[in-house]
């Protein structure tokens, strides 16, 4: 009886002294819908470039200090690693913008399309794709990208 007395003791003090957090989701209504603004415009310029397979336009949108690492020649390399793993880019979603002090990292969700080369079956892969945004002299410029 003694036995339980504790047990029964230890079973109290320890559901006391585990805490409860409740997370809950926020409703449909309160969720962040696509923004507009120039940030916006911008991203969706530079997602369009990648799935045109237009370099120039893609490297024309980021950052003077980006374009010394990344050209079109790292464009054109860059979008035929992903292509072969992943397929062809046939469409993009916004997904959020996350807040941070200094710059924003806006979400997208890249959809691709491949066809097994065995079979001839057609899969689609998604891919979310980070672009961090900052702002010089009063205007968005692409600080950073890559896929997540």
């Amino acid at each position: 009886m003694k036995k339980w007395r504790i047990l029964a003791a230890f079973l109290a003090a320890a559901g006391m002294l585990s805490g409860c957090t409740t997370i809950r989701e926020l409703p449909r209504e309160a969720r962040q819908s696509e923004p507009q603004g120039a940030e916006y415009d911008l991203c969706r310029t530079l997602l369009m470039a990648f799935l045109r397979n237009d370099a120039k336009t893609f490297v024309a949108h980021i950052s003077p200090e980006s374009r010394e690492k990344f050209n079109e020649k790292s464009f054109a390399a860059s979008r035929k690693a992903i292509t072969d793993s992943m397929g062809e880019p046939i469409s993009f979603q916004y997904v959020t913008a996350l807040e941070l002090t200094a710059f924003t990292p806006h979400v997208w969700k890249i959809r691709f399309r491949r066809t097994d080369a065995r079979s001839g079956r057609e899969f689609t892969s998604e891919l979310l794709f980070r672009i961090l945004v900052g702002t010089l002299d009063g205007k968005p410029v692409v600080i950073s990208f890559q896929f997540l």
